[in-house]
């Protein structure tokens, strides 16, 4: 008994191929979204918990950190902060108060809405840069004399993956303020940037996405 072997023909193969590619351009590019939107979380929760434990620890050598200086938003109260903070950190990169060859931060950020941030954080004197070990750039500021009666004492930007893009407020940077009680992401319903008003719009400035972040372990506000 003969058997006739079937196969399948070139345009078959060939149009299942092409079945294939579609698929896949519909979702590698999800799953990389999917992928760069947890990895950017868990960099958030773990930089968060590093700097928490960090001013703790300098706290318990250095007295409160709202005694840390009394040069209020100036290259010498960011000096002063880094003085007392550093040594809790593990730093691979410093920077001091310029980086003017952008090695721990790019000059330019852009907001939630896409359009230009008006600060030049890698120059302007008043911030300290750091890049952690974890790859997180992180710069401070020592907060002006109203913030302060508010009971905010250093404000801590983080960018989660340093100088690589988008380089976007809510999207790899985020905002913290170390307060009486901690510190605190920007966002919080009763702060100055509520993540109603200053991340969920698409129109937004992204100021307040930290507390949405960390609080519902997403940013599902991008899609």
């Amino acid at each position: 008994m003969r058997f006739t072997k079937r196969a399948f023909t070139l345009s078959e193969v060939l149009i299942t191929l092409g079945i294939i590619g579609v698929i896949a351009a519909i979702t590698i590019p999800m799953l990389m979204t999917k992928y760069y939107e947890k990895r950017t979380v868990n960099q958030l929760r773990e930089t968060q918990s590093i700097l928490a434990q960090a001013v703790r620890m300098s706290e318990e050598e250095y007295g409160d950190a709202d005694t840390w200086t009394t040069e209020y938003w100036s290259k010498k109260g960011a000096e002063d902060i880094a003085t007392k903070l550093k040594a809790s950190l593990k730093i691979a990169t410093d920077c001091g108060v310029s980086d003017t060859k952008n090695s721990c931060i790019k000059k330019t950020y852009l907001r939630r809405n896409s359009q230009k941030h008006d600060v030049n954080y890698a120059t302007d004197t008043r911030y300290y840069k750091i890049v952690l070990l974890n790859g997180t750039a992180v710069w401070w500021k020592a907060t002006d004399q109203s913030e302060r009666r508010k009971g905010s004492y250093i404000e801590f930007f983080v960018d989660t993956n340093g100088v690589n893009p988008p380089n976007t407020w809510g999207k790899d940077l985020f905002v913290f303020s170390y307060e009486n009680e901690g510190l605190r992401p920007f966002g919080a319903p009763n702060s100055v940037y509520p993540y109603k008003n200053h991340c969920l719009p698409t129109n937004s400035t992204g100021y307040g996405c930290a507390y949405w972040v960390l609080t519902t372990q997403n940013m599902s506000y991008l899609h």
